[in-house]
């Protein structure tokens, strides 16, 4: 259920939590008032708080997703260790599992401030009816001013450019030079924390936030793809199945769709092997400038999406005849998200190298192996978990992301989520509903394929 809440998309999640928290038509604030008999409804989804709470379902799964291999791959000897010298399962947790796990965690909290600072939709939708502006939603308004005026959005992201480099240097602080390896040649081990009368706690939280940040937005969301108008339950007859037939009927959604599949698929796989490759040279020691290179990876995001989807079009526009026929091909569509998630796919790699023990490697140079054998044989294998929970999540990306592709794509090559961005401008938002729907679904039927045929396989 926490893979599902990562794969509902920023717009669909929001247009579910409006069904719900609209301060007019709202169900939980109609029900509310009806029940406590107020004139309106106590929650405004259009507001500070409204936003903070849409992002949290999707922050907190996405933060249990990445987190997860490296738990799996904690060597349970240390924490047994702990407890034959007496430590509690707190003191074990707090002074053996989170240092070890320090890389892993600080890649997180440091990756989810950056993407909260960068994210736009949710922001656009919610905020700008209650003026509420933040970073990304004014250099997107600079980008779009008439003429445009991309010095003054540029000079926003220079600031943003300082802010991130901030933070990088703020984590090698923290790491300094410990060692975190926990997968050495000697083998390692796992087990399941038993957590006797507190799992009924922890079971009872879990599900709590599961039905109340998931399941109900998810449902309501599904609901509104039935609905004459969007919001108003009051008219006569409100519920229909044309939303659905018509979107099987129209051929500009199935084009979206098919760009859509390839877009992520070629995303996801030839991204994850890059970021592979990238994290593996950020970490080994034999690289030279590997920290210019872990200084680079994170440059991306030192703009916004927008930005570096102005940047590549003035490229393939200005450079000459030679590139110019790529611009509104998938090709560029896929580059430029390879691009963005570039910091994201690297981290993840680069946490879960450093829990590799160089003995494994140098083992293998003993034995006559070649460096790109060592990586073949022995580091990608042990890293597998790790490629595709990131080959997820950057599909996962492709299918939703909608700033850095809005400048570069075209009616041949348009995917589904600026195919829904489209209908909800042109206020046609039952059958953005029904797109949300359908990405939903795409993602959910890939990780399915990915978890049980692949990832869990390896993991286990």
């Amino acid at each position: 259920m926490l893979w599902l809440g990562f794969f509902l998309r920023l717009l669909p999640m929001t247009l579910g939590w409006i069904l719900l928290l609209d301060p007019n038509y709202g169900i939980i604030n109609k029900l509310i008032a009806n029940w406590l008999g107020l004139s309106h409804g106590p929650f405004n989804i259009y507001s500070y708080s409204g936003i903070i709470w849409v992002h949290l379902a999707f922050s907190t799964c996405v933060r249990v997703i990445l987190l997860t291999p490296a738990f799996k791959a904690l060597d349970t000897t240390f924490e047994e260790a702990a407890h034959v010298a007496g430590s509690s399962a707190f003191a074990t947790l707090t002074r053996i599992t989170v240092p070890v796990l320090m890389p892993a965690v600080l890649a997180m909290t440091l990756l989810s401030f950056i993407k909260s600072m960068e994210s736009m939709e949710i922001e656009i939708v919610l905020g700008v009816p209650a003026r509420i502006f933040v970073f990304s939603t004014l250099v997107w308004d600079y980008a779009h001013f008439q003429p445009p005026a991309y010095h003054s959005a540029t000079a926003l992201s220079s600031i943003f450019l300082v802010a991130v480099f901030g933070l990088i240097w703020l984590q090698r602080i923290l790491l300094g030079t410990r060692e975190y390896t926990t997968i050495g040649g000697r083998g390692y081990s796992v087990r399941v924390v038993r957590l006797g009368r507190w799992r009924w706690v922890a079971f009872g939280f879990s599900l709590a936030f599961i039905v109340v940040m998931i399941v109900l937005p998810m449902a309501v969301l599904i609901m509104g793809t039935f609905m004459k108008a969007f919001g108003y339950f009051s008219i006569p007859e409100p519920w229909t199945l044309n939303n659905w037939s018509g979107a099987f009927a129209d051929p500009i959604l199935l084009r979206s769709l098919r760009n859509t599949l390839i877009l992520g698929v070629e995303v996801g796989g030839f991204g994850a092997l890059l970021y592979a490759i990238l994290g593996y040279n950020i970490v080994c020691p034999l690289v030279m400038r590997r920290q210019v290179l872990d200084f680079l990876v994170w440059l991306p995001w030192a703009l916004p999406g927008v930005l570096i989807s102005l940047a590549l079009l003035w490229a393939t526009l200005g450079i000459g005849k030679a590139v110019t026929p790529i611009y509104g091909t998938l090709y560029l569509l896929v580059l430029a998200i390879m691009i963005k998630e570039l910091p994201l796919g690297t981290q993840i790699s680069k946490a879960s190298v450093m829990q590799i023990g160089k003995e494994l490697e140098e083992s293998s140079f003993v034995s006559g192996a070649s460096g790109p054998r060592t990586f073949r044989k022995i580091v990608i294998p042990l890293l597998l978990p790790a490629i595709l929970a990131t080959a997820l999540v950057v599909f996962v990306s492709a299918l939703g992301d909608i700033p850095v592709v809005i400048l570069l794509s075209s009616p041949s090559s348009r995917p589904l989520s600026l195919l829904m961005l489209d209908y909800m401008m042109a206020a046609e938002t039952e059958k953005a509903t029904v797109i949300g729907i359908f990405v939903v679904f795409i993602i959910v039927v890939v990780a399915s394929m990915v978890r049980f045929f692949g990832l869990k396989k390896h993991i286990d």
